[in-house]
């Protein structure tokens, strides 16, 4: 038995607001599933995120269908489940119609029951478990899956209890598992669900293989009896799945690799890689000068290809010009990020006191108010330095005015939801008359 499993294809994405890069998406698949034909497998796993967005543009459809017509050509059949990108809670997505064109297998929880060549279902409550179904040789294959769901709806709904295989079975998942993610990216903290949904305790056991999507880096491990496998996705998805990193040390640059892109070719249930040929993601970390940068930059140069999509982030102690570095790196897309802090030194050479060291608490509480870019809290700053000489202690800078709650009211529901604020901020007395022009000054002016 051999067959092909990828993920996370992003049909439509223009990346950066780039056209070009839409193409690019379409482009890796189209190569893939002409690999994947070319090695004659007997079928195809696509787990999920086949599209961008769950409304596909005609365009974007028209893609899909061309790309696979080619394995429908050769006889070999596609299943494929929904991600969270191209997943839709109508009853009929855009996989529903390439089913219709018998170009894919839709596998997963469905409200009909289908029964053909390659699928068959399993009554389960109100619904159907459609499972893909391969026979060869004397040989079958089950493939089961579900389209992505949320972190809330698999704690209710235990996936052990959805899938039970009996004999040579696939589990194809788009979800992200917590171990998995921790080991590929580092730890994540309990509040960040939304970068997984799932631990490793909540896989169903029994699977000889275990197709994953929704991380778009490849990644294999084993589990219970069988191989999990994450392909990662085909393109290239930000500049922190780059393809190279390079670190200034204060010397030189130091090159660190990144992922691969492409797919896997399974056989007798062992995966191996598909490298695809994509664009290139170049990460640069520099802290460093002016005059530093510029010399290191070009000599860094010729390493970089020039149809690289590069990230630049340039630190440094003082403000300089760097408009000038896209000529300097001459690379097909240049994302600029700058940070300049400057250090402050005392005569001595000494580190500058920490402020809580050299200003008093009322001091740290006004620089914190007219920090602000918007500075109206005039009375306040006032009523701090008043407060200080009648002896009263000041809050701590950052340090909300704690009221007794009021008793509770009840309450008539709002006939209009209020957009959240990107960040709540206490309420200050506002001075009385207008703004001087010296308060505006202070304040920085408008927000951006």
């Amino acid at each position: 038995m051999k067959f092909a499993h990828m993920a996370d294809v992003h049909l439509g994405f223009e990346q950066y607001r780039l056209p070009y890069r839409a193409e690019e998406f379409a482009q890796a698949f189209r190569e893939a599933m002409e690999r994947a034909v070319g090695e004659e497998v007997d079928f195809i796993l696509i787990a999920g995120d086949l599209f961008h967005s769950s409304r596909p543009s005609p365009e974007t459809i028209k893609t899909a269908i061309e790309v696979l017509e080619k394995p429908r050509e050769a006889g070999i059949p596609v299943f494929a489940i929904e991600g969270n990108h191209d997943r839709t809670q109508r009853k009929v997505s855009a996989y529903h119609l390439l089913e219709g064109l018998g170009l894919l297998h839709l596998v997963g929880l469905r409200d009909e029951k289908v029964e053909n060549e390659y699928l068959t279902s399993e009554r389960l409550g109100g619904k159907y478990l459609v499972k893909g179904v391969f026979e060869r040789g004397g040989k079958t294959v089950e493939i089961h899956g579900l389209k992505y769901m949320s972190a809330a709806w698999l704690e209710r709904n235990h996936l052990e209890e959805i899938f039970k295989p009996e004999g040579d079975a696939i589990l194809m998942l788009h979800q992200g598992i917590k171990e998995l993610i921790e080991k590929m990216m580092g730890v994540i903290p309990e509040s960040q669900r939304d970068y997984f949904e799932l631990r490793m305790e909540d896989l169903p056991k029994g699977y000889v293989y275990y197709a994953l999507g929704h991380i778009h880096r490849e990644f294999v491990t084993s589990y219970d009896i069988g191989t999990l496998v994450y392909p990662g996705s085909l393109q290239r998805w930000d500049f922190g799945d780059y393809e190279l990193r390079y670190r200034w040390n204060g010397r030189s640059f130091t090159p660190e690799a990144g992922t691969r892109k492409g797919f896997y070719i399974v056989e007798d249930w062992k995966p191996r890689f598909i490298e695809l040929n994509v664009r290139p993601f170049i990460d640069i970390k520099m802290k460093a000068d002016e005059e530093t940068a510029k010399r290191e930059l070009k000599r860094l140069r010729s390493k970089i290809p020039r149809e690289a999509f590069v990230r630049l982030d340039l630190r440094w102690e003082k403000p300089y010009d760097v408009s000038h570095f896209q000529e300097i790196l001459e690379v097909k897309y240049l994302y600029l990020r700058t940070r300049f802090e400057r250090r402050l030194k005392t005569a001595a050479g000494g580190e500058v006191p920490k402020p809580a060291e050299y200003f008093t608490p009322a001091e740290l509480r006004a620089i914190e108010l007219t920090g602000e870019k918007k500075f109206e809290a005039l009375d306040a700053v006032v009523e701090l330095f008043l407060g200080e000489w009648e002896g009263k202690k000041p809050e701590e800078p950052g340090e909300e005015k704690r009221e007794e709650p009021a008793p509770a009211k009840e309450e008539k529901p709002l006939k209009k939801e209020r957009k959240p604020e990107k960040a709540q901020k206490a309420k200050r007395p506002r001075p009385k008359g207008k703004p001087t022009s010296i308060l505006a000054w202070i304040g920085g002016g408008d927000e951006d």
